[in-house]
Parts: structure tokens; C-alpha cells; sequence
């Protein structure tokens, strides 16, 4: 209310024409109406507002209210306090909310400044209240209704109060604005009286009966509008058009359609607004995006939608990632979400690789350092025996490494060898390469056995570490992906996050057929379903396979403006969902009516044992890897045997030719 001082000013150019004493009985009913007024204002403050945490008072600094209130109360004035740096009232504005404003009682002269303000402050402040409200004293002329009820934040301020003052009469008015949809598109705001009467004994006893609850514009919103945006991502999120007329949502600019919404996200919202009576309309985001905010300020996608005051809420299994976190409000969670990779899935070793299976790397290694031991082991033995007791009759011998070499291969291949036992020392070193020939031996055949009746596969990436260590790399069709990465520390994924590519939907479909050193990213929602970017078809999900473990998980949350009248309706109704397991119905019938089941059996079952995991029966491909020792065997024995050949005849030529060359000379 502003200071009585055109009230003295018209009481002394009263009394210019007036009696005395009707210019004194004019000043003292102005006088007890300023301060049954003020005792009104704080009636009304203490009815409606002392629910909230703190209140703002705004004003002219001409204004003048005195509020005894149980709240904390946070005064902002229209023009800087000579102790403060904040230069703009945008700024004070700003640091009252962060202060935890929740009710605003804002006084004439500071009307429609703090309505200019409303929304641009609330963006750039912190702190996020949901139920926020607004009493006002205004002078309702022709022209400050017009500009009132033509104001851009009538949509998102619906709980105001407006208290219309008439000094003169001695009469105070009470409105409140009703909202009411206006096609084709927006809203339509005009007054509502509630209440007018003048101060009296009766209002000692409290407020009238019409006015003891705040105007409620929220339980009923007679078809308003509530716009979304999204982007196609089944399960979550689904909006098919369909005939004009047909349907549960409409676009939010004019066509000559409708559409069939769907989705457990979007369900949600549905239901808000079947309980509050209001109309879904929904933007479809171009190229599919959940957009990120770039450097100079602009932004596209889902979130471009909301910092552009194109949509009231957002949805599409977004994330609490705290670069988006200053640009909107969050929701309580409606789901968890885990983030993984598809990874192909391992393929049936080939057959001709079936006798080396048999012994893993390592042990191949032990095995062909054993070899090599034992056969010099046994050159050394062989040699130092024909020195120390060479054999009766034979005057040398001639002790060949290959000899040595055949040796160690008979008793790998548990074949009869020559045991001589002339010395105690070479009969004990044949003993034990004999005993140790033995169990290779046997070991081998065992392993073969079972390698040749159990098909064996490639090696399987089952965990966040072995797709690490793998060195593969993983794509999606957005960066947005990563952001819950962006601070990570972890080595694991630290290296899993710069591994990750982006390309495009097209790309990712070919490459999700043809690569197999590529991952891409997908989700496994609350209640085990599977949400797939829309490049993974039916055939894709046969080749690939979701990791054992998350990469890491996240809370999928809705993404709503920071002056969305309905948030705090929305949360109670997350909750109510959550707690009697709705979600869970809606994400499986989500699931059937957008994606289909068997694409979700392919993914939940792509690791369970099939019949391709059972004992066979020998076939002849099982004897491939036999063949194609044997072939490698011919073929080098051939390669030597020619390469024997031709130094032999060069060698016969050379001494022919020697010979000749002798007989010549004699």
C-alpha cells in the first residue's frame, strides 16, 4: 500500500473549501481505513501465505506495509538501497527468491515490474518452490486491467490474489484472474470478483467465508494447457500422429492432425491431466535430440524447448545431469535407469582351430618351454654317455639334435622310445621326461575330447571391465549419452567415457550388422525392459548382446520449467505411481503396444544356454583341425623335400663337373 500522502494532499485542498471539521473527520476515516487496511493485509498474509518457508515483500521504497508475521520476510524495493550492490531490481529479485521465497505480497506500484520480472527471475535463481503465490493491491483502471490480463505470466502465475483499494468510499475489492483455454492455441485471462466490501466491525471476526481459501485455479483447470516436449524413445516416450479429432494429445502449434500418445513418461503426464482437467499438447523435437546448452547461450532439443518457454515439461528418460540443472526443475525420479553396452555376441570358434584349443596360451607356452628343455636335456645325456661308455664294436657315433627332437615328440605322443640304461644318471632323466610325457599326453587327449564334443566360442566381454580392457569402442546418436560421465573418476570409466563416438542413426544401423569392434549404448529401465535407440532392429538385437553389469545407472527424472504451476501436483503423483507399482504395468504394456516382445527376448536371452551349448555328436567338420595339421605337414615336407631335391642335383652337377674338369687336366 503506498504512504498516505496523496490522502493529506487531499485533505488540505479540503480544507481550503471545507469546514474544519469535515476536513478533520475525512482525515480520521482515511486514518482508520490505512490501518484497518493494514490489519487486512496481514489477515491475508497469515491466512495464505504463512504455509510457505519465507515471503517476499515487494514494493516501491514509497510504499509502506507493516507485517507481523511468523515467517521470515525478505522486503525488495523497486529502487536500489543506497547498502546494497545489486543494481537492477532483476537482481534483487533474484537473490530474495535464493533467500527461499515461496509467497509474494507485492504492493501497487511494484505490480507490474515484479510481473515483467516473474519468470526471468525465477530462471536464473537456485532455490525451486512449488507452490507459489501472490497478493497483490492494485487500482483495476481500464487501462492497468488490459495490460494485467494480457501479461505473458498469467499462465504460470494462476494462484493471485488482487485486493483493489477505494480510499475515498471506504471499499476494498477482492479478484482473482480465471484462466480458461483459447483456441487455437494459449490461453485466455479475465477478472473475477470475489468479494467487495467495506471495513467494519464484522471483519474483527475473520475474512469473509468466500475468501478463507485461496482462489484454487489448479484442482480444475477446465482444459488448459499443458505442453510437453519429447522425442520418440520407446518405451518412455511414443507420439504417433493420427486423424484430427482422434487421440489423447494434440500439437502444440495448429495441424491438421492429432496424436495418440504413449509411453510410461508420458502416461504420467496424462494422467496429471486427467486428474486436473487440462489438455496434453506436445512438441516433437527436431532431429531426435536431447540437446545440450552451448557457450553463448543458445540451445536445441529437449532442453532448448524449455530454456525457449516452448514447453512446460520435458521428457525422455532424462537424467539428473548437472550441467542441465540450472536451467530447469527436476522431478522426483520416475524410474531408474541403467546404462550398458551392446556388445556382439560371441561367434563359434572355427573347427580347423580344434586341436589347438585344447591347452590355453599359457599352457602351450609351459608346454613348448618343457620341450625345449627335455630335448636339450637329452642331446646333452645322449652326447656325455657315448663319451663316458661308448658303445663295444663302433669306433664314434654320431649323436644328431634331431634325434633328440623325435625323442621328446614320441614321448608327447606316448610312443615307444628307446630307453638305455648304461648310465644311472640319463636313466633317471628318461624316467621323469617319460612320466611328464605322459601326463601331456593325456591331458591333451582329455581336453580334445571335451573340446571336440562342447562347441567352444570366441571370449565373451561380460563386464564393465572387460569392455575396458577390450579396447573397443562404443557410439550412440548423441553426445548427451556421456554427461553423466563428464566428472567421473574412476580409471574404468574414465576410459569407457573416451572411447565413445558419435554418429549418426544410419551409420550405427549399418555398423550394428557389419563391425564387431563396436558397442552401442542402450538402457535397462526400472522393471528389467530394455530401451533401444531406434538404429537396433530385430536382426541387430540376434547379434548383439547387453553386458552382464551397468556401466553406471542413473534416476530418470522429468525435466519441467521452474515456473510450472503443477509441479508439486506432479511429484504427489510420481510418488502414488511409484508406491502402488502402476510403473511396472505401464512400462510392460509400453513395451508390448511400441517394441514388441521379442526383440526383448532376444536381448534377455542372449546369454542363456541354448541348444548350440550341448554336447554334439562328432561330425566330420570336428576333424578339420586334423587336416588342417596334416595339409600343413604335406605341404612343407613337399616344400623341403624339392628344396632337398635341387641342392642335391646342384651338388651332383657341381662334382660332375669337377670330376671332368680333374680328368681334363691329367
Amino acid at each position: 500500500m503506498q504512504r498516505p500522502t496523496n490522502t493529506w494532499e487531499q485533505v488540505s485542498n479540503l480544507n481550503s473549501t471545507q469546514q474544519p471539521n469535515t476536513s478533520m473527520e475525512l482525515a480520521t476515516d482515511l486514518l482508520h481505513f490505512t490501518s484497518a487496511f493494514q490489519l487486512f493485509l496481514q489477515t491475508l498474509a497469515l491466512t495464505h501465505l504463512s504455509g510457505h518457508y519465507s515471503v517476499c515483500v515487494v514494493r516501491s521504497i514509497h510504499d509502506d506495509v507493516r507485517l507481523e508475521f511468523p515467517r521470515a520476510i525478505v522486503t525488495v524495493t523497486l529502487e536500489a538501497p543506497a547498502n546494497t550492490t545489486d543494481t537492477t531490481f532483476g537482481d534483487r529479485l533474484v537473490r530474495s527468491i535464493n533467500a527461499g521465497c515461496e509467497g509474494f505480497m507485492v504492493l501497487e506500484g511494484a505490480l507490474f515490474p515484479f510481473l515483467d520480472h516473474f519468470r526471468s527471475a525465477h530462471e536464473a535463481a537456485y532455490f525451486r518452490a512449488h507452490n507459489k503465490r501472490i497478493i497483490a493491491t492494485v487500482r483495476l483502471g481500464p487501462v492497468a486491467r488490459e495490460r494485467l490480463l494480457q501479461h505473458d505470466t498469467m499462465e504460470v502465475t494462476p494462484n493471485m490474489l488482487l485486493v483493489e483499494v477505494n480510499e475515498s468510499e471506504g471499499m476494498v475489492g477482492l479478484y482473482t484472474t480465471k484462466l480458461s483455454p483459447q483456441e487455437p492455441r494459449g490461453i485466455v485471462a479475465e477478472l473475477m470478483l470475489l468479494e467487495r466490501f467495506r471495513f467494519g466491525e464484522e471483519l474483527l471476526l475473520g475474512l469473509p467465508e468466500s475468501i478463507r481459501k485461496f482462489p484454487d485455479k489448479l484442482t480444475d483447470m477446465e482444459g488448459r494447457r499443458v505442453r510437453l516436449s519429447t522425442l520418440p524413445y520407446p518405451p518412455c516416450s511414443v507420439a504417433n500422429e493420427v486423424p484430427l479429432g482422434e487421440g489423447n494429445a494434440r500439437s502444440t502449434v495448429p495441424a491438421n492432425y492429432s496424436l495418440q500418445a504413449d509411453g510410461t513418461e508420458i502416461l504420467m503426464v496424462l494422467e496429471l491431466c486427467r486428474r486436473h482437467n487440462c489438455t496434453l499438447e506436445i512438441e516433437l523435437v527436431a532431429n531426435s535430440e536431447w540437446g545440450q546448452v552451448y557457450p553463448n547461450g543458445s540451445a536445441d532439443g529437449l532442453i532448448g524447448s524449455l530454456i525457449d518457454r516452448r514447453s512446460d515439461v520435458a521428457v525422455a528418460a532424462i537424467y539428473r545431469w548437472y550441467n542441465w540443472y540450472q536451467y530447469m526443475t527436476m522431478s522426483t525420479y520416475t524410474g531408474r535407469s541403467g546404462v550398458s553396452a551392446l556388445v556382439p555376441r560371441p561367434r563359434l570358434l572355427p573347427y580347423w582351430q580344434t586341436p589347438f584349443l585344447s591347452f590355453p596360451p599359457s599352457l602351450w607356452l609351459m608346454v613348448a618351454v618343457s620341450f625345449c628343455v627335455g630335448t636339450v636335456a637329452v642331446f646333452l645325456t645322449e652326447h656325455a654317455r657315448h663319451h663316458i661308455r661308448p658303445l663295444s664294436g663302433s669306433t664314434s657315433h654320431n649323436n644328431r639334435l634331431i634325434d633328440s627332437i623325435f625323442f621328446m615328440v614320441s614321448l608327447y605322443v606316448e610312443q615307444s622310445v628307446p630307453l638305455p640304461n648304461s648310465l644311472l644318471a640319463g636313466s633317471m632323466l628318461l624316467t621323469f621326461l617319460l612320466f611328464g610325457g605322459f601326463m601331456i599326453g593325456n591331458s591333451y587327449a582329455g581336453a580334445l575330447a571335451c573340446v571336440m564334443t562342447i562347441p567352444r566360442y570366441e571370449k565373451s566381454i561380460d563386464t564393465r571391465a572387460d569392455f575396458a580392457a577390450s579396447g573397443m569402442k562404443w557410439s550412440g546418436p548423441t553426445v548427451a549419452w556421456m554427461n553423466s560421465l563428464l566428472m567421473a573418476e574412476q580409471p574404468e570409466l574414465v576410459t569407457i567415457r573416451d572411447r565413445y563416438e558419435v554418429h549418426g542413426g544410419d551409420t550405427l544401423a549399418r555398423y550394428s550388422h557389419t563391425r564387431r569392434d563396436m558397442g552401442y549404448v542402450h538402457e535397462r529401465l526400472q522393471y528389467g525392459s530394455y530401451a533401444l535407440e531406434s538404429f537396433i532392429n530385430l536382426n541387430a538385437t540376434r547379434l548383439l548382446q547387453p553386458l552382464k553389469e551397468d556401466v553406471f545407472w542413473e534416476q530418470i527424472v522429468t525435466a519441467c520449467s521452474k515456473t510450472w504451476p503443477l509441479m508439486g501436483y506432479y511429484d504427489d503423483l510420481i510418488l502414488r505411481v511409484q508406491q502402488n507399482g502402476i510403473l511396472r504395468y505401464w512400462e510392460l504394456g509400453s513395451v508390448i503396444r511400441n517394441m514388441g516382445l521379442e526383440i526383448q527376448r532376444n536381448l534377455a536371452n542372449a546369454r542363456v544356454q541354448d541348444s548350440d551349448h550341448e554336447p554334439v555328436k562328432l561330425r566330420m567338420a570336428h576333424f578339420l583341425g586334423v587336416f588342417f595339421i596334416l595339409l600343413v605337414g604335406l605341404s612343407l615336407a613337399s616344400a623341403i623335400f624339392v628344396a632337398e631335391l635341387v641342392v642335391y642335383r646342384a651338388n651332383s652337377n657341381l662334382t660332375t663337373k669337377q670330376k671332368v674338369e680333374v680328368e681334363s687336366v691329367d
